[in-house]
């Protein structure tokens, strides 16, 4: 049985961008991957287009706070050498107005596709529809057991064959429970508990919100830009700005999905309201009186015609709807309630979308077991975990895969090094 230097669980961002750094490093490397393709979630990201990264990456866009952690670890790979990482396997790419990167391309394909062609130019032995059931620690390194899948779509199929492999490092990169239907599941963190570390529960991040409220129906599919406080027992305990996306079944875009995370975890205590505010530039009296300024304008004529123009017609008729205000009646009454609902307009909070639809998981592998330099186990020695099975989630904007990419990289040249 031909022995490793370093095998790696899992063939995601993390453990695409370990295996080349490794490797780069001199190291001899197998990837391990149960999925019939590697990156696949890489192909999934940005709708396709894969937010690979951010130009304003720091450590308070991370949760849950790990300022301390994440100052040694940024330190260890600036995020600007992330970007040289990838400029210099060949990578392009552009930057929009709130600093998100994408290849230039806007295909995912192109950032996992530098990957891999690196990968397959060091010679990195690279197994699909692999699975591995066992991590061993021993004294010469790692056994590490494993079996062949079958592909998703295959539900019919037993497990496969039975196989061993060698190595002197392992990396668990095997990533989170987020998307099951394109491979996310909890074996990583499986994996994590038999070697002796501590994962806190898990729950979905960055994931669309549902709510019961009647309007969202009529809101369906419409798209506003807006500041978001999420309110919990009468106080404001998270903001964000941005798109917000109102849909049949609830809230998602940006803006809801940053306040995901906060919004899961107060729902266990109290009742939990999204308010949005769809005039941020302008103070509640400004806004007043730019409405009573356009009902002068608009004197004797219907509702309608005050509104067309003002803001997408279904959210001012949601909003006419919650104050009384008859859409074909003349403009003027109850102009303060429905400034005030422009500024605050309230969505009640159920729940989420679950794993199905979340971008991250929340919780995993305890912080305090990892070093934040190398990302190495502080319970295993030669053992190092990454990406998304440690107990760190960002928020949407590309800070997930940098925080990956970073992971990834210093794993790989640390354990590149024994």
């Amino acid at each position: 049985m031909q022995k490793f230097d370093i095998a790696i669980v899992g063939a995601g961002a993390s453990g695409l961008a370990a295996a080349v750094a490794a490797s780069t490093a001199g190291a001899t490397v197998l990837v391990l991957e149960k999925n019939h393709v590697p990156g696949r979630k890489i192909l999934s990201t940005g709708s396709g287009k894969c937010n690979f990264s951010n130009s304003a990456v720091t450590p308070g866009a991370y949760h849950p706070p790990a300022a301390s952690f994440l100052k040694k670890t940024f330190s260890a790979l600036p995020p600007r050498e992330v970007l040289s990482f990838f400029g210099d396997l060949g990578l392009l790419w552009t930057e929009d107005e709130r600093g998100r990167l994408f290849p230039n391309s806007f295909k995912a394909q192109d950032v996992s596709g530098v990957l891999l062609n690196e990968l397959g130019s060091r010679g990195v032995e690279l197994r699909t529809l692999t699975e591995v059931s066992a991590v061993l620690p021993g004294r010469e390194g790692f056994a590490i057991e494993a079996f062949r899948v079958a592909p998703q779509w295959d539900k019919k199929s037993a497990r496969g064959e039975r196989l061993a492999f060698s190595a002197g490092r392992v990396i668990l990169a095997a990533g989170g429970a987020a998307y099951p239907q394109i491979g996310g599941t909890g074996g990583g963190y499986a994996l994590l508990r038999t070697l002796g570390h501590a994962v806190s529960p898990l729950s979905p991040a960055i994931v669309p919100l549902t709510s019961g409220d009647a309007c969202l129906k009529e809101l369906d599919g419409v798209r506003a830009e807006a500041a978001l406080k999420l309110k919990a027992g009468g106080k404001t305990v998270s903001t964000a700005a941005g798109e917000l996306l109102f849909t049949s079944y609830g809230i998602s875009g940006p803006a809801a999905l940053d306040l995901s995370r906060a919004a899961l975890a107060a729902l266990k205590k109290t009742p939990v309201f999204v308010e949005a505010d769809f005039f941020p530039s302008l103070t509640p009296d400004a806004l007043r009186r730019l409405l009573e300024s356009r009902a002068e304008r608009f004197a004797a004529r219907p509702f309608g015609h005050f509104a067309c123009g003002l803001l997408n017609e279904k959210l001012l008729k949601a909003a006419a709807a919650r104050c009384g205000i008859a859409w074909a009646a003349p403009a003027g009454p109850g102009l303060r309630e429905f400034a005030g609902l422009l500024k605050g307009f309230s969505v009640g909070i159920t729940g989420s979308r679950g794993f199905e639809d979340a971008m991250v998981t929340a919780g995993g592998c305890s912080l305090a077991e990892i070093a934040p330099e190398t990302f190495a186990s502080g319970k295993v020695p030669g053992l190092y975990v990454t990406g998304e099975l440690l107990d760190l989630d960002g928020d949407s904007g590309g800070y997930n895969l940098h925080l990956a990419w970073t992971s990834g990289i210093l794993a790989g040249r640390a354990a590149a090094k024994k």
